[in-house]
């Protein structure tokens, strides 16, 4: 399927409606993240809605729109959740979005035959049987839509390993077993380097160059001595210049998209969101500049051929839980070798910082006030321990239902009137959307005082009890607090 050409963009969040409307003729495309849209119902009828607000808003711009999945990856072994396609469907039907890309990731694992989401894109098996799983994936996943589809090129934070194919040669071949489409993420190749992986030429080199049709460009920090993908401002010079080195080459590009997270946009100056966009435009106006000859992709210098090769199952299944800190209960070769990679280190950090902001955004009054009662390092604590017995979920509304039902089952918070009332206020606002109903609640205070004093990070002084009762029905003022939340 042919794709327009469509020109630079930005990957939209709530929070981003002045960038865009402050920069119209530098954004001519839209991308969004449909999951992050979403929130989880629990009415019986449907699975997943969309936010209708933002949709509406979309529309509005009148730009075309991709969409980038980041909750259903395609280079896992475990079937996919199918679940999700019928919200998909729908927010496609309402948008019509010109093409649809995944992460050739995985992020689920099974224990005790239960399947376990991580919470975080992990990176796939780098071998034959791991092309094998990934190209399975894609052309299962490509068959539910009409539309181009596109995977992105991952970060990985691990070391290279002996038995791997070589990252560029791996997406390669992925690409060309599965008939699809590249969108190159220019950033999370640099990362890899930067942290000791394959450097970004040879990267390009053994990629097929008719096949990368859209870009993705961020920036990114270091920390504990590894460079992140944190999608955290615009590009440093060095992304740019490759950038533009590759764009010359690429015959056949048709967007190139910045991508900051919505945490970061109060942080970053307007003027430099603006110049980011004016260099990307710049260079996308000398796309295919060097385009002399069709490229022929350069062979990977490793075989890939070693004495010991993990199957995907055991990748998945290693990985996988030593990301999530569970215990390996046969120390393999592999585990062995994982367990020594500095890089597993990065990976637990990024998914508990990452499991604690699930919890944050649907839990805003009740976290707030364990770090100020509890103090930070308490309360980091508090939180390590709830994953050590919890199942990440998928939603930041389930995990923080399961959370708020684990402190009423703690004796300690039990003492703590203010607290009980508190996270019972929250777990009913919850339920009040997710069901689409009118949940009413007993409190001894007003909980309009809490909410005021916890913006100042206060907690307030309720000298005498009171008897109220709360009535809360479904308010799209805390649409955030349910939504999913997926990326690193």
């Amino acid at each position: 399927m042919k794709i327009p050409e469509l020109g630079v963009g930005i990957i939209y969040f709530s929070g981003f409606e002045e960038t865009i409307a402050a920069n119209p003729e530098l954004i001519q495309v839209i991308e969004i993240e449909p999951q992050t849209f979403w929130y989880r119902l629990h009415n019986g009828l449907a699975a997943y809605a969309y936010d209708e607000a933002a949709v509406n808003y979309l529309s509005s711009l009148n730009k075309p729109i991709t969409f980038h999945g980041v909750g259903y990856p395609v280079a896992g072994s475990l079937p996919a959740d199918t679940m999700h396609l019928q919200c998909l469907h729908k927010m496609m039907e309402r948008l019509q979005p010109v093409t649809m890309s995944e992460h050739l990731s995985f992020n689920n694992l099974s224990i005790n035959n239960e399947l376990y989401n991580t919470n975080f894109l992990l990176s796939p098996l780098q071998t034959d049987e791991g092309v094998n799983t990934a190209v399975t994936g894609i052309i299962n996943y490509k068959k539910n839509f009409d539309i181009p589809f596109l995977f992105e090129t991952g970060v990985n934070y691990l070391a290279p390993l002996p038995f791997e194919i070589e990252d560029g040669a791996f997406v390669n071949k992925i690409a060309e077993k599965a008939d699809c489409n590249i969108l190159l993420d220019i950033h999370n190749v640099l990362a890899n380097e930067k942290n000791g992986r394959q450097n970004v030429p040879d990267y390009f080199n053994q990629l097929s160059h008719e096949r990368i049709t859209q870009i993705h460009l961020a920036g990114g920090f270091y920390f504990n001595g590894y460079y992140l993908d944190a999608h955290s401002g615009p590009s440093s010079d060095e992304v740019i210049e490759l950038f533009e080195m590759i764009v010359r080459r690429l015959p056949n590009l048709k967007a190139i998209t910045f991508e900051m997270l919505p945490e970061y946009i109060t942080m970053v100056p307007k003027k430099d969101i603006t110049l980011q966009l004016e260099k990307m435009n710049r260079i996308w106006d000398k796309r295919g500049a060097n385009c002399k000859r069709r490229h022929q992709p350069v062979n990977s210098n490793n075989s890939a051929a070693t004495s010991y090769t993990p199957s995907v199952s055991e990748w998945e299944n290693t990985l996988g839980l030593l990301a999530i800190k569970r215990p390996i209960k046969n120390k393999t070769v592999l585990a062995e070798t994982l367990i020594k990679d500095k890089g597993i280190n990065i990976i637990q950090d990024l998914i508990e910082k990452f499991k604690g902001s699930l919890l944050v955004s649907s839990l805003k009054l009740t976290c707030r006030y364990l770090m100020l009662t509890l103090g930070m390092e308490n309360f980091n604590t508090l939180l390590r321990t709830f994953w050590q017995e919890a199942s990440p979920k998928l939603f930041a509304s389930d995990n923080g239902t399961d959370f708020a039902n684990y402190l009423l089952q703690q004796k300690s918070i039990l003492t703590d009137r203010i607290l009980v009332e508190l996270i019972q206020y929250e777990l009913a606002s919850l339920k009040s959307f997710t069901e689409n109903t009118t949940v009413t609640v007993e409190m001894s205070y007003n909980p309009l005082n809490m909410i005021e004093a916890l913006k100042q990070r206060k907690i307030p002084a309720f000298r005498s009890a009171k008897d109220y009762l709360i009535e809360i029905t479904p308010d799209e003022t805390i649409v955030d607090q349910i939504k999913t939340v997926f990326h690193s």
